[in-house]
């Protein structure tokens, strides 16, 4: 054989070699990574998405997102390529559905769920469930002289005392799904004015209002704040973790659906259903209670021991995800126009 036609012939070689060693071994192909809006703590997103891989082999891509965030992402600025968005409220979910972005699909589990804690038609599901609640920083109060002889805060009006002036943190509504289901609950609970007044009077004794609940969780937990409004479930992140903070449900509390749903505009559509099945799995669910101190919404799923004194029926019973998700646009510009007039 000529030299010329003895490279050509190795040169080939290599080259089918290569191709071959890229997609592992003839007649498969490497399954494209799941991309995952993940809106609850990214630690625990990556925890159910490790458990996730070990048990199919499907690789992910995860982008932490607060529910402000994923819903300016995927709705004003249509962001495609998502495959599942994995926990936020469900009103979030509820915005998605009503603006066609989402897949209708029934999880293996959602049989065992209640109807209160999932979409009817089967466009997105409850996953767990938190309640919003006042948390103080006992060291901070007990330190503070104006703050020492009062008693914890135990309903919203509570933090509206003078002596708590610059000393308490609400999430911002606008980015914040916490803040949100704060918003949207007083005011499906007191009607629209009393609960943006509410809201503005709060935020005036704010030192500030942060971007995401966890944020204000955090900030309560090293001592920034005295108190702050945040869901139950991250305050006890941080009691689990040494600090001391004393959480109280305000009565008739709002609350949470954290909810996971499927993105007709994904590129992943078999993985993305074998997601939302397996995080309804006893095996996930189990493991996300005990790190995300959430409350289950199967039955059968025991809640962590630090949750043992919560009752769903002292929350709003009668709060609606899909009121609240209908009303965004309005309960928000309500807020801004309000604060821009309160200046």
């Amino acid at each position: 054989m000529k030299k010329g036609s003895m490279f050509l012939v190795l040169a080939a070689i290599i080259v089918l070699a290569a191709g071959w060693m890229y997609k592992g071994y003839p007649g498969k192909t490497a399954k494209p990574p799941l991309k995952v809006y993940v809106i609850f703590q990214e630690d625990e997103g990556r925890m159910l998405l490790e458990k996730f891989k070990k048990e199919t082999g499907q690789a992910y891509e995860v982008i932490r997102m607060s529910s402000g965030e994923a819903s300016y992402h995927l709705l004003t600025m249509n962001k495609t390529g998502i495959d599942v968005v994995l926990g936020g409220p469900a009103d979030l979910h509820e915005q998605l559905k009503s603006s066609g972005k989402l897949l209708r699909y029934a999880p293996r589990m959602s049989d065992k769920i209640p109807d209160a804690y999932k979409d009817k038609e089967g466009y997105w599901t409850g996953m767990y469930m938190g309640a919003l609640a006042i948390g103080v920083n006992e060291r901070v109060w007990k330190e503070d002289p104006g703050l020492a002889p009062l008693p914890f805060p135990e309903r919203y009006e509570d933090l509206l005392r003078p002596e708590l002036k610059g000393k308490i943190e609400i999430p911002d509504p606008e980015t914040s799904g916490t803040g949100y289901t704060l918003l949207a609950s007083l005011a499906q609970q007191r009607g629209t004015d009393e609960a943006v007044a509410l809201m503005h009077a709060l935020k005036s004794q704010s030192s500030s209002t942060t971007f995401s609940g966890i944020s204000s969780a955090q900030r309560l937990a090293v001592g920034d704040v005295a108190a702050g409004v945040s869901f139950l479930g991250d305050q006890l992140r941080f009691v689990s973790s040494g600090y001391a903070i004393h959480s109280a449900i305000p009565p008739q509390a709002g609350w949470e659906i954290g909810a996971v749903s499927i993105l007709k505009s994904g590129d992943n559509k078999a993985a993305a259903k074998k997601l939302a099945d397996f995080v309804l799995s006893k095996s996930a669910q189990t493991a996300y209670m005990n790190a995300a101190y959430s409350l289950p919404v199967i039955p059968a799923i025991k809640p962590n021991t630090l949750l043992a004194g919560v009752k769903a029926e002292e929350l709003l019973t009668s709060y609606r995800f899909d009121v609240a998700a209908m009303a965004r646009s309005e309960l928000l510009a309500r807020w801004k126009e309000t604060g821009k007039n309160a200046r």
